[in-house]
């Protein structure tokens, strides 16, 4: 006699069928390495939808993994999604309700978040990680004057604007706040892991305009036109600029700040306004 499979066993097989049909391929149109990022997301911006270990990865250097940038609604390839100075890792771990990784002034109050306090320590938000981020982590700088886009607000400069104000020389060479320093070198930092040297090579701030050796006043005229002075003492340090291809000029002293040297950088104590250091251009 025939038998007819029961009822009970053609459901089984059928829901057996059905969830290994269904099962796997419903899986690869949703997240096909199971890395925890929808494939379809993956795909839309430039990462490989069948490599799992890309979520772990850092394409901008924020912080921030990929997964991360994913969950929290970010920029994959923006290390600071709405501009305000602070790099998304830091916003979304810094545990701060004043700053929020997608809104650039979370408090309202004018003040973008990158130049907030959020811990009152002293040092503003977007510079709280300055001296151990490596060097392919540094802060972005579209417009490639050498000065961050998280500082140019502070400069009065424009973000995108290689020459601010258009007189020729690059806002990274200038000295905004006439300090004797220039821009871009008002981020830097003795325990920053970069070497910032590059950016200075051929740096002119200025030239001498007098030198008084009895109260160590110098006076120097920046090539924007304006003028920095300061005090040179017996802890200065003066330094000449060593220009690449030429013959080291050796040592110098506050003989050689006379009218008409070029000045490439001075330091200046912030407390007491004397001069740390003045490097100088060597005369032919």
């Amino acid at each position: 006699m025939k038998r007819t499979p029961s009822l009970a066993i053609l459901a089984g097989s059928t829901l057996f069928v059905t969830l290994a049909l269904a099962g796997p391929a419903s899986a690869a149109g949703r997240d096909a390495d199971h890395d925890g990022i929808p494939t379809r997301w993956e795909r839309s911006h430039g990462m490989n939808p069948h490599r799992a270990a890309d979520a772990r990865a850092d394409f901008d250097g924020d912080g921030l993994t990929n997964l991360g940038e994913y969950r929290h609604g970010t920029r994959l390839r923006d290390e600071d999604t709405d501009n305000d100075g602070d790099d998304d890792g830091d916003e979304v771990r810094d545990g701060s309700a004043s700053t929020n990784v997608k809104d650039a002034d979370t408090d309202n109050d004018g003040t973008v978040d990158g130049d907030e306090d959020a811990d009152r320590d002293g040092i503003a938000n977007e510079d709280e990680d300055d001296s151990t981020e490596a060097c392919a982590r540094n802060d972005d700088d579209v417009d490639h004057d050498s000065v961050a886009d998280e500082d140019e607000n502070e400069l009065g400069l424009r973000v995108g604007d290689v020459d601010s104000d258009d007189d020729g020389i690059t806002d990274g060479t200038e000295d905004a706040n006439h300090d004797g320093e220039a821009n871009e070198d008002a981020d830097d930092s003795t325990s920053d892991a970069c070497d910032d040297s590059a950016e200075d090579a051929g740096d002119v701030l200025g030239t001498i305009a007098s030198f008084d050796a009895g109260t160590g006043a110098l006076v120097v005229t920046t090539t924007a036109g304006g003028t920095v002075t300061g005090t040179v003492t017996a802890d200065t340090e003066i330094e000449f600029e060593h220009v690449d291809g030429t013959p080291d000029p050796g040592d110098a002293s506050t003989a050689n700040l006379v009218a008409g040297v070029r000045v490439a950088e001075l330091d200046t104590d912030h407390h007491t306004g004397a001069l740390e250091k003045v490097q100088i251009y060597p005369t032919a």
